[in-house]
């Protein structure tokens, strides 16, 4: 299955859409880690859940920037 949602992210992402997912995998933040790391657009998450996302997601693109910029450097 996760194939399947890194194939229909990448295929959004080379088409210029926007690829964004709802539902329980929005909510956690193991999943969502994976979602970023692989460039998904968007998420929702249950209204509990926020907080623990949003670290998650910075965390994520956090380590991805600085990544980025080391191997540019």
């Amino acid at each position: 299955m996760l194939r399947l949602i890194d194939y229909a992210i990448g295929v959004c992402r080379e088409n210029g859409v926007e690829c964004s997912i709802c539902g329980q995998a929005g909510s956690d933040p193991d999943m969502v880690t994976w979602l970023v790391e692989h460039g998904i657009s968007s998420v929702s998450a249950n209204i509990d859940a926020v907080p623990r996302i949003r670290e998650a997601v910075a965390r994520k693109e956090q380590q991805i920037l600085l990544d980025a910029a080391r191997r540019n450097a």
